[in-house]
């Protein structure tokens, strides 16, 4: 494995962001919680939030550097030295048109971000669950999981540049199809360009640099993660969950992390990833939806900001109780 010393400044990133997230949600954890929907502290959360979402917009329009970090290298000065038989094994699988072949298109996990969102704000609307600052809080920290995950995923990607386990399949149809195909033999090559619409087909060719790790897997079970946290806050092994709760409660987080679990199997078998890809991506989500939510809730499903003596939930304890509970979590 290499990791080119121009990419350095991508760890530091990743640090910095991991070191924010990792903080106490509110400002000072000796302090007891703020009454109210939100404070200043909440600034910190918001920003992280926006920082993590410019920094993913700006890799993910940039192309991954040639030196890949991991696994074979494409060098586009002999672009036909990619496509040695030696590394069909790694490289070699068959190209599936994006949005029309694969099992789960990007598209689908986009939308199931705001979809998982209104399911958790729906929750917080149930009779009991009636809080504001708790409201807050869960939506927040659901923001904060997935902006981050996505501003990881793209660091890592852009970082490692890892050729996806189709990539033969795609330099061909890049340049079979186009007038000067440079060194590549083409003969007998009948299978259509990258793409029909020709402004999509350099985003696909520079897609294919981007296997390590998967963005399906991690943006899936990051929501996945943070999804079944919330619900066992409520109805688990939160302070108000009872057997009858726990009873359809349990069945429900189980389903969700199935549905994320298949979802990053698709990728492999797809040919979009390798199992290495996949297991990452699903590592990395999954701790960075951990993290967003147990700085933020205790292991009753109480906001850690909320003020227990006049919260609308009637939650008992003060605040030397919370401030203990700050200060065991990290």
């Amino acid at each position: 494995m290499r990791f080119p010393p121009a990419k350095l400044w991508n760890t530091a990133v990743l640090c910095l962001f991991a070191s924010a997230l990792a903080l106490p949600a509110s400002a000072d954890p000796q302090q007891p919680p703020q009454p109210g929907w939100w404070h200043t502290g909440d600034l910190v959360d918001y920003g992280i939030i926006a920082g993590s979402l410019g920094i993913f917009g700006g890799l993910h329009l940039a192309t991954p550097l040639d030196s890949a970090g991991i696994g074979p290298r494409f060098d586009p000065q002999h672009p036909a030295s990619i496509l040695d038989p030696a590394l069909s094994d790694r490289i070699g699988k068959k190209y599936l048109v994006e949005d029309k072949q694969e099992t789960v298109p990007a598209l689908w996990v986009g939308l199931a971000i705001p979809v998982v969102a209104g399911w958790l704000a729906l929750q917080e609307g149930l009779p009991g669950n009636r809080d504001a600052r708790h409201l807050h809080d869960t939506l927040v920290g659901f923001g904060e999981a997935m902006s981050v995950t996505l501003m990881a995923t793209e660091v890592l990607k852009f970082s490692f540049g890892r050729l996806r386990p189709d990539f033969q399949d795609r330099a061909r149809r890049y340049y079979c199809n186009r007038p000067d195909h440079a060194d590549i033999d083409c003969t007998g090559f009948t299978e259509g360009p990258l793409s029909d619409d020709p402004s999509k087909v350099e985003k696909i060719w520079a897609d294919g640099r981007r296997s390590f790790p998967s963005g399906h897997a991690s943006t899936s079970f990051a929501l996945a993660t943070y999804a079944a946290l919330v619900t066992g806050g409520h109805f688990v092994w939160g302070k108000d969950a009872t057997d009858t709760t726990r009873a359809w409660g349990i069945p429900i987080q189980a389903a969700i992390v199935a549905l994320a679990t298949f979802v990053a199997w698709s990728r492999v078998d797809d040919g979009r990833h390798n199992v290495s890809d996949v297991l990452t991506g699903a590592a990395l989500g999954t701790a960075i939806a951990n993290i967003s939510y147990w700085r933020r809730f205790d292991t009753q499903g109480r906001s850690r900001n909320s003020d227990f003596g006049t919260s609308s939930m009637s939650l008992t304890g003060g605040p030397g109780t919370a401030g203990v509970g700050m200060m065991l979590r990290f």
